[in-house]
Formats: C-alpha cells, structure tokens, sequence
C-alpha cells in the first residue's frame, strides 16, 4: 500500500490530489488545496485498517439509502417508532457511502444530534445506527460495525409524573372535545390498564373478550404475549366504540394506527397540563394501583414488565401506602390504651 501525490496548477497556485494503491489497484484518491491537508487524509486512511478493507469491497460503495431500503424489507421488528429513526438518519446521510461512515462520522452526529435532546432519545439514534451498521456486516458489505463500542449516555429513569383528581378529570373532560373521536378511548384504557403506546395502537377488536375483559396481545415490547384485563370503566368505553374487526385505533383504512399526536397536544393545552407524555399514564396507572394497596408484584404483571427491577421505580410509593396504613391503625391501637 503507497501514496503518491500529484500537484495540480489552478488558475491561482496549486491543488494536491492524494493517491492510495495497493500495487496497481487504485484504492481511494482526494484532492485538497494544500499538501499538508493531503498528506494527513493519507496517513491517517493507511492507518484505518478497516476502513482501507471497506474500500476494496465493492459492496461496501452502496450508499446509506440503499441499505436502509434492504434492511427494512427483511425487518420484522415490533418498535414502530424505528422506520421513523432510520429514515431520519437517511434524510442526514442517505448519499453517504458505508465506507465513508465511521466511528468518528457516528460520534460526531450523536454529538450534534444530542444538542438539546435527551439521553434517552440520543440513545435511540445510536441504537439505529448499530442495528443497520450490523445488518451491512451480516450482508457482508462491511467488515464491522462502527457503531460498536460507542457509549452510550447516562439515562435518568427516575421520572414518574402522574395526576392528581382534578388533573384527570380535566384531561378527559379535554378529551370529549378533541376533534378525533377515540382521544378519550385511548386515554380512558392508558388510565385504567397501564399499558404502553405501542400495545395500544396494535390493539385489535378480534382480539378483545368484553365478556372477560381482557385483550390478547400476541407482541409486546419485551416479545412476549400477554393479556390486558380491562376495569369497567374501560369496558365501557370501548363499548361505545364496538367493532367486529380491525385495529381499536387505526385511520380510517384500518391498516395502520392512527397518529393522534396533535389531538393528544391539543387535549393537554385545553386541560392546562405541561410537560405530560402519554406514557405518563402507564405511571399514573402504576401509581394508583400502589396507592390502593396492590403489592409490587401484581402492579408489575399488569403492566407485563419481566422483571422485578422495572416495578421497583414504584417502591417508594409503596412505602408511603404502607406507612399510611402503619400510621392510621396504629394511631387507633395506642388511642384505645389511653
């Protein structure tokens, strides 16, 4: 492997075109302005073993768009929010080539891209970036993943908003004058099942007992089946949206789920609540739950966490049930010895 550079006249001084070969087999070239610029671009090309791999894979020329195509034809993942992210990452480097897209190209997007983010959401896009830079080593277009072995950053889990009564009553009440009839279901069921987005949007009539109150979902999150119980007051609600078939939330197509997002941003402006998520409603669930007295384990299976580590976010509202119970009977024992 050599490099030989050819200086080029301009109109006004000179361009330096470095050139990489391995013998007689031209292995990348790039043009600068000064020597220097060049020198280093060669240098430090020699140095990235990988990279110099890459470049004498032809597969390894296809731009970032084009992948992106391939992996989501064979992608059968249950996260709806991933067509979403890849294509954002296509919007910023569709026309960028694999060979092109290193450690050092990642890192310095996951660092812009973090700007005013939080770290779960920058955790997300490097998360994109791993899975498609691994589908291009298993297609064999690319040697290694660049995305392996970037950190990623600190996620705070700690915050669990919920609503107090009058909150609640103000958000459904928002709900009954949404311009999209079945904002009100959707909360109504987040309220009383705690279940996560997703599971709700895949939710289908068909799969739905009234008479059991329950739901069959036959993927979750975690890739397990599991079964939603539904309360009264869920049941009534759905009732009054019956179906026979389709998705419980789909356009009017019923193929795909419907995207609320402004009706949900509407009702939250019109109840006068800031800074809530509907995801945010699973915790009120779980929060309610806890406060009626329903042990950590129960509160974990209905809202299907596998693992105990998930429910124990919600401890310490279990210990202030636990010691309001302590402290109301306790009062009533040491005041009958006076």
């Amino acid at each position: 492997m050599h490099v030989t550079y050819v200086k080029k006249p301009l109109k006004v001084g000179f361009s330096w075109k470095a050139v990489v070969r391995n013998g007689d087999k031209l292995i990348s070239s790039k043009t600068f302005t000064l020597k220097k610029d060049a020198k280093t671009w060669a240098e430090d090309l020699l140095r990235d073993s990988q990279r110099l791999e890459a470049l004498g894979n032809p597969k390894a020329r296809i731009t970032l768009d084009t992948l992106a195509e391939s992996y989501l034809k064979v992608w059968t993942g249950r996260d709806i929010s991933r067509k979403g992210r890849v294509q954002a990452l296509t919007d910023a480097y569709g026309k960028t080539r694999l060979l092109d897209i290193t450690t050092t190209l990642i890192k310095a997007d996951l660092k812009t891209y973090a700007k005013g983010r939080k770290p779960a959401t920058t955790n997300r896009r490097k998360a994109c970036w791993s899975v498609l830079m691994q589908f291009a080593v298993d297609e064999e277009y690319i040697a290694t993943n660049p995305a392996k072995g970037i950190a990623s950053k600190t996620e705070n889990n700690a915050r669990i908003r919920f609503l107090d009564d009058e909150e609640r009553k103000a958000l459904l009440a928002a709900c009954d004058v949404s311009e999209w009839p079945l904002l009100k279901l959707l909360v109504t069921l987040a309220m009383c099942t705690g279940a996560r987005l997703g599971e709700l949007q895949s939710l289908r009539w068909e799969g739905i007992d009234l008479k059991k109150r329950t739901a069959t979902l036959a993927m979750t999150k975690n890739g397990d089946p599991r079964v939603l119980v539904f309360p009264a007051p869920a049941i009534a609600a759905l009732m009054l949206h019956r179906k026979a078939e389709g998705l419980v939330f789909g356009r009017a197509d019923g193929k795909k789920p419907m995207c609320f997002r402004k009706h949900w941003n509407a009702a939250l402006k019109v109840a006068g609540l800031k800074a809530f998520r509907l995801h945010d409603l699973r915790h009120d669930a779980a929060s309610q739950l806890i406060n009626a007295g329903v042990d950590l384990y129960t509160v974990g299976q209905i809202l299907g966490h596998r693992s105990q580590q998930s429910t124990a976010r919600y401890a310490h509202l279990s210990i202030k049930t636990k010691q309001a119970a302590a402290d109301k009977t306790m009062v009533e024992v040491f005041g009958r010895m006076k």
